[in-house]
């Protein structure tokens, strides 16, 4: 089972796998917005470079999170939803 590297588009998700010294034939570039028909057993997230909105959002838990197995994370691991950063 593959695991997915989701960015702005394929090409940056493609950048990102290597750039993390992945191994390629174990992770699917994919695009935010990209439908989905397979199961991936984890996937990261690269913070979008147009940075992020509500569709994203949106993707990532209507579309996204049904076909995952294991874990989803971010790249870098810090990596934070902008609203968890605002105070109250």
């Amino acid at each position: 089972m593959l695991n997915a590297m989701v960015a702005s588009s394929k090409t940056h998700a493609a950048a990102m796998i290597r750039w993390l010294g992945l191994k390629p034939e174990e992770w699917e570039p994919i695009a935010y917005g990209d439908p989905i028909h397979k199961m991936f057993a984890n996937v990261r997230l690269v913070r979008p470079s147009e940075g992020v909105e509500q569709a994203h959002t949106d993707w990532v838990l209507e579309k996204l999170v049904p076909y995952i197995c294991l874990t989803c994370t971010t790249v870098p691991l810090n990596w934070r939803i902008p609203q968890e950063q605002v105070d109250a």
